[in-house]
């Protein structure tokens, strides 16, 4: 038997559950999305919130599809202290990086009631734009973890930007007791 020497940080190792870097297709995302469950219940438990953890993944995986102009991203969900985090990096457009930018601002100065709001208006909308609603999944998963949603940008050439998208949610509460 052939022993590994892992030699990054074991504090890093305990805490990653999924990273990926590579293109991002549909079919992708549909891989992406089986291994995410599988390591949900493997890692997490049986817990009331797999769904919405899963699905706050998803979203991301999403819109780092819809919004990116090279196709590949660099995708990770861990755990940090207590929280779960996603975190995802892809290039966008300036409009779509200023767009992501706008939605997380909108998204911080509002209250739960507030995004609801603007959840709900978003879906009542006929006005989609070709990728789908202005910041309507970014209001999606801040209807499930409230404010805990950040976004970097910087530009890497004058018509691409480097966007990076992070979600927590706590992940002490929710266990379904066996």
């Amino acid at each position: 038997m052939d022993i590994i020497n892992d030699n990054r940080n074991s504090a890093e190792t305990a805490s990653s559950l999924l990273e990926y870097k590579g293109r991002l297709t549909s079919d992708v995302r549909v891989q992406l999305f089986d291994l995410l469950k599988c390591i949900a219940l493997c890692n997490l438990g049986k817990r009331n919130d797999l769904k919405k953890l899963i699905g706050i993944a998803l979203e991301l995986l999403d819109n780092a599809q819809r919004y990116n102009s090279s196709n590949d991203v660099d995708f990770r969900w861990h755990i940090e202290d207590s929280r779960l985090v996603v975190t995802i990096k892809n290039k966008a457009t300036e409009t779509d990086a200023k767009r992501l930018m706008e939605a997380v601002h909108c998204i911080d100065q509002m209250s739960p009631e507030e995004i609801t709001k603007a959840f709900m208006d978003q879906l009542r909308n006929e006005g989609f734009g070709d990728k789908g609603g202005a910041g309507l999944g970014m209001l999606q998963i801040a209807r499930k973890v409230g404010k805990n949603i950040s976004a970097e940008v910087y530009p890497i050439d004058p018509n691409e930007f480097m966007c990076t998208s992070k979600v927590s949610t706590d992940l002490s509460g929710d266990q379904k007791r066996a």
